[in-house]
């Protein structure tokens, strides 16, 4: 992704979270002094870091976060946030808002993604998973139009999930084979909850059992 963002030349931040990945962004600022640090304000400082990861092909610009301090309340162990940036010409406080910012409406999206089971794009091409999150976002879009519109006003207060249970449903075909019957479906989602309305309609239609006479 950072390559296919760079060749593009689109700007991008991306939080660093892997222990594996950090430490040699952090290793680089052992023993520098706190002047080397700037200030952003609300207990915080940060500072500029380069490092080449292993199989990269260049060099890559961080910002790495200071907290030394919670409340006021000094902490045992500084915590540390690294920033992967795709320059370092813009001011740090300005870098670090822009990121935040980005993770503002990333944070957004978590709750349709967890209820929509859509955590892993299916493709391949980047393009392809783009797609497939806009997807996601107009699904979205159309069960909070139907939830606002079609259900009462109780409903409203309730997340997708509680939609997709209540209302989302899939195509089945019903077969019969003596007294048998079978229900067959694509099973597409992970979410199943609308086999138990199927089994209550199914049983209500179902002939009575006969009585010995």
């Amino acid at each position: 992704m950072v390559r296919e963002c760079a060749g593009r030349g689109w700007g991008y931040s991306i939080s660093v979270t892997h222990d594996g990945w950090r430490r040699p962004v952090l290793e680089q600022l052992e023993g520098l002094p706190d002047s080397a640090w700037t200030d952003l304000g609300m207990e915080e400082e940060a500072i500029f870091a380069s490092h080449r990861p292993g199989g990269w092909e260049r060099e890559q610009h961080y910002v790495v976060v200071r907290r030394r301090s919670q409340g006021g309340q000094r902490l045992l162990v500084p915590h540390h946030t690294v920033i992967l940036v795709s320059r370092d010409d813009l001011p740090l406080d300005e870098l670090v808002r822009r990121h935040r910012g980005k993770q503002g409406q990333e944070n957004a999206f978590k709750g349709p993604l967890i209820d929509m089971d859509l955590h892993h794009p299916p493709c391949r091409s980047y393009r392809a998973n783009q797609a497939f999150y806009a997807v996601g976002q107009i699904a979205q879009a159309l069960l909070r139009a139907v939830q606002y519109t079609a259900l009462p006003k109780g409903a409203r207060r309730h997340g997708i999930r509680s939609v997709i249970r209540h209302v989302a449903r899939t195509a089945a075909h019903m077969v019969r084979t003596g007294r048998r019957v079978v229900m067959r479906f694509a099973k597409t989602n992970h979410r199943l909850d609308w086999l138990y309305a199927a089994m209550v309609h199914l049983e209500a239609r179902a002939p009575p059992l006969a009585t010995p006479a």
